[in-house]
């Protein structure tokens, strides 16, 4: 049985249109090997955002019950992006 490894969640905030906003991504490992984030915004439903290896951009894969505009959702994937790069 593989061991399970506990990640950190990763808090920032993000500044979209005047608004700051507190972002909480728990990282984990998808089945196909790529990195995916649970993602909550301002306390928000979580929503999945993934690597998308053909784009090499993190993208909203589920919104759940989230609705946050597209360029919350750009702004998130951006930084999430920088953050697995490092």
């Amino acid at each position: 049985m593989a061991k399970k490894i506990k990640t950190k969640a990763i808090n920032f905030e993000v500044v979209v249109n005047g608004q700051a906003l507190e972002v909480v991504a728990k990282p984990y490992v998808a089945a196909n090997h790529l990195p995916r984030f649970r993602v909550s915004v301002n306390g928000s439903p979580v929503q999945i955002f993934g690597l998308e290896p053909s784009i090499n951009k993190v993208i909203v894969l589920e919104k759940g019950g989230a609705e946050h505009s597209p360029v919350i959702e750009k702004v998130v994937g951006e930084t999430l992006l920088h953050a697995i790069a490092a």
